[in-house]
């Protein structure tokens, strides 16, 4: 016969056993959790977005100086002209315009910034269906290349100069200045097509058709960045100007622009090459 001690005992690790089998069952429910694996996975999968959307939210927010850098440039645009919306020049070229928008694509083909008319002169200026904060995926700029029966290379001039490799590698960037903040570009091909070319779009069904139609550009290029990766999620510009020898014939100078989450590393790695130059009203 046991004594009382020892049943006393037998039950406290009779008890104690239950507990800690309890204890295992419970943890290893929360840590396969066979009910709830979706709901698992699906809290995984959020904290992993929320991680890429803060990456992918990273935002450029300009300097004080540079705020009221572009302040006084646009004050100054707009006294001259209401419809300034941005002004875009190429480092160590001659391309230095402003830029202006209005409700047609042939007004400024004649009429100059400051209200004159001249032919083959007239203003550089956005598609009417862009968007003015260059928010779209393909924005497109319009300019004159006044070529060499004039003797300054104001508007769109320079851009028939990148149909050579070793000046399109030399110049490789562009900058837009707007209202509210500096977008950068990287040159990504130059292409000679007809005006009548079916590149000319500002709006696309989906990705792919974006995409494939930013393919073909590249793949036409007379002269191209062999390190551009073509992405549905990047946004791209395009000089546009025609062609010396044939008015007919255009020369669209394609740049991606640099993402916001990529533009900390980007200024601070070539703002030699970004400096602006005043070269507009000098010739």
């Amino acid at each position: 016969m046991k004594r009382a001690g020892e049943k006393s005992s037998n039950k406290f690790a009779l008890l104690f056993a239950s507990i800690v089998a309890i204890v295992v069952i419970v943890a290893g429910f929360l840590f396969f959790n066979p009910f709830g694996g979706k709901t698992s996975n699906a809290t995984k999968k959020a904290a992993s977005s929320g991680s890429s959307s803060s990456t992918q939210a990273v935002k450029y927010e300009p300097s004080q100086e540079e705020k009221d850098y572009l302040k006084n440039r646009f004050d100054q645009l707009k006294a001259v002209n209401p419809e300034a919306i941005a002004y875009v020049y190429a480092p160590g070229t001659e391309l230095d315009e402003p830029v202006v928008q209005t409700g047609d694509n042939a007004t400024y083909l004649d009429k100059t910034f400051d209200g004159g008319n001249e032919p083959y002169m007239g203003t550089v200026f956005m598609d009417t269906d862009n968007k003015k904060d260059f928010s779209d995926r393909l924005t497109w700029l319009f300019g004159h290349a006044r070529g060499s029966k004039v003797g300054d290379h104001r508007m769109f001039n320079d851009v028939n100069y990148y149909d050579k490799q070793e000046y399109f590698d030399q110049h490789p960037y562009v900058v837009i200045e707007t209202p509210e903040r500096k977008y950068y570009y990287e040159a990504m091909c130059l292409v000679i097509v007809p005006e009548t070319t079916a590149f000319y779009r500002t709006s696309f069904k989906d990705d792919e058709d974006f995409t494939t139609q930013l393919k073909k550009v590249y793949e036409d290029g007379q002269t191209k960045n062999p390190n551009i990766k073509i992405k549905a999620t990047d946004k791209y510009l395009v000089l546009s100007t025609c062609r010396e020898e044939d008015e007919t014939i255009r020369s669209n100078l394609y740049l991606r622009q640099i993402p916001d989450s990529e533009m900390k590393d980007f200024v601070a790695k070539h703002a030699d090459q970004l400096t602006y130059v005043a070269t507009r009203g000098q010739q």
